[in-house]
């Protein structure tokens, strides 16, 4: 599935690219923990702002076919990397 990474959180995060659908853009997941999931999306299809709530789905792919969750959480981080922006 994907690399657990060390560090000092409470839940341990799995290194794992899957499709992330926001409705207005998408995006692909770097990482997923039980208590969150960061992703990345292009800027300049996406405006939300630092406590925002946010929908989205994620495409799992398995060998046992293709789950499609859908999410919902609130927007505690966002990182902004060339163009690209980074949510939590």
């Amino acid at each position: 599935m994907g690399t657990p990474m060390k560090n000092s959180r409470k839940e341990e995060r799995v290194v794992v690219a899957h499709s992330v659908n926001l409705g207005n853009a998408g995006g692909i997941t770097r990482d997923i923990s039980a208590s969150g999931t960061y992703f990345e999306t292009e800027v300049s299809n996406v405006i939300y702002a630092l406590g925002s709530k946010i929908n989205f789905t994620m495409k799992l792919n398995n060998s046992w076919g293709r789950l499609i969750l859908k999410c919902n959480g609130e927007i505690v981080r966002i990182e902004t990397q060339d163009a690209e922006l980074g949510w939590r």
